[in-house]
């Protein structure tokens, strides 16, 4: 018998029976598999941050972080270490490596963990300057940007030098002076920093930033972006209320509270990192996250510790899947990066010209002339007498006795008095402290050893006795 493929055919009661078997476990394996490849894919998370606040961690019972990679112990550690400098810890995985560091906030303390042990990175002590610093890791270097100190808000970039145990300062173009942002983000080709403001009290200055800045991390160069978002200015709001910026590892979200009712009393935007996309998120929105004594981060799984009403010490954990919070969002605008500052126009140079070209031609040639003036005296100078040890160490330190002497009885700040010694190109901090410490001991033993008296003093800035001068003196008067 002929069968015809296109005429309809019944199905044996063998055929009905495996398919019924086949549909009733159909969809059962369907969720099994999307369970399974969600867990591969947290399981398999490259993002893993930790930030707490010392001594106040301890209200939640947990007995370990970031999947039982940072214990109490650990944090007992640090909190002993830091019981009176009150600041934050700064904990970041790397799962590729599997490398845990640690970052101590107003402080250049930077720490591995080893075994379950502290190891001190940073060989110095300074403080101060890097309160509120944004830690991350890039091309297996950890970095620092922007912080505050007592006096200064920055925007500085530092990276960690392993060989020297100390930070290295790091030249980028176009970098905005005296601004601290309000948050920052890393993405794949560099970092975003949001909102913020400018502060420097020493000019007054006090102004706040309404969009943010662009760091390229290949070519150093900072670029300006604008927040396009025409519903309403989140600059304006975020500059009014409280508001933080918080990072997972495909966005960074901003919680701001608000006075207007039909924003809600809190404003949640959530940014795409790799896309600069903007949504907003207006379902049931966390609200107590301001104050936890911990963030915890795993891919964009964010947890924190929410305190009951009225209470310092009870609370409990809350979990935000900021995946989910995005699937229910809508997209509202988009952050646009614009050109960096560019130069000013030939006419306003033009006219910079007219006004400081003439003085500073008169300027010049009365350099020249007490230039000249002071090489004559230099060479009628009496030679220098040499040790008879480290011939090139005391060749160094009799030319730089060379331009002392052409500052005899002067006040010299740090800066001045690194171009006399030759280090100011030493980009290092620490190394440059170090260098200048060694070349003073060496030439105050020398000069004391023959005229009883060291030749450079260090005298305290009277209005501000952070700083220092130093005065060079070769001979007293009597």
């Amino acid at each position: 018998m002929e069968i015809n493929p296109t005429e309809p055919r019944a199905h044996t009661p063998i055929q009905v029976s495996l398919l019924e078997y086949f549909m009733k476990f159909k969809f059962i394996f369907f969720f099994l598999t999307l369970f399974q490849s969600l867990n591969s894919h947290a399981a398999d998370s490259e993002y893993y941050r930790l930030r707490v606040t010392t001594n106040r961690w301890g209200v939640t019972e947990r007995l370990s972080f970031l999947e039982g990679k940072v214990s109490r112990e650990i944090l007992n550690q640090l909190d002993s270490i830091y019981a009176n400098l009150p600041t934050g810890y700064d904990l970041n995985y790397n799962p590729s490596s599997q490398t845990l560091t640690v970052f101590i906030h107003c402080s250049f303390d930077f720490y591995s963990i080893q075994n379950g042990q502290l190891v001190k990175e940073y060989q110095f002590a300074n403080r101060g300057y890097t309160c509120g610093s944004y830690f991350f890791e890039k091309n297996n270097t950890y970095h620092i940007l922007g912080g505050r100190g007592l006096w200064n808000s920055h925007s500085d970039l530092m990276k960690f030098d392993t060989l020297n145990g100390s930070w290295e300062f790091i030249q980028a173009s176009y970098q905005p002076l005296d601004y601290y942002p309000l948050g920052a983000y890393q993405t794949s080709k560099g970092m975003m920093t949001w909102l913020g403001e400018y502060i420097n009290p020493r000019i007054s200055r006090l102004e706040k930033e309404a969009n943010g800045f662009f760091l390229d991390m290949e070519k150093k160069t900072w670029q300006p972006y604008k927040i396009d978002l025409e519903e309403f200015d989140i600059a304006e709001i975020a500059n009014a209320n409280q508001s933080f910026l918080y990072e997972t590892e495909d966005y960074a979200f901003s919680v701001t509270t608000s006075q207007l009712p039909k924003l809600g009393w809190y404003i949640w935007i959530i940014i795409e990192k790799e896309t600069g996309k903007l949504f907003f998120y207006e379902g049931n929105r966390h609200t107590k996250m301001f104050d936890s004594p911990y963030f915890e981060v795993i891919g964009n799984t964010f947890r924190y510790f929410e305190f009951n009403k009225n209470s310092l010490t009870e609370g409990r954990e809350e979990m935000i899947d900021v995946d989910l919070i995005r699937s229910q969002s809508r997209e509202v605008g988009q952050l646009t990066l614009l050109e960096p500052q560019t130069k000013p126009e030939s006419t306003s140079m033009f006219s910079l010209a007219l006004w400081i070209g003439f003085p500073a031609v008169l300027l010049l040639g009365f350099w020249m002339g007490w230039h000249s003036k002071n090489r004559k005296k230099v060479e009628d100078l009496p030679p220098l007498v040499p040790e008879k040890e480290g011939e090139d160490l005391e060749e160094e330190n009799a030319e730089i006795l060379q331009q002392l002497r052409l500052r005899n009885g002067e006040k010299l700040s740090t800066a001045e008095f690194d171009t006399v010694l030759g280090i100011q190109e030493i980009s290092n901090f620490d190394s440059q402290r170090i260098k200048r410490s060694r070349l003073i001991k060496a030439l105050n033993k020398k000069h004391e050893e023959k005229n009883g008296f060291p030749l450079i003093t260090r005298i305290k800035n009277p209005e501000d006795k952070r700083f220092v001068y130093y005065k060079i003196t070769f001979e007293i008067d009597k």
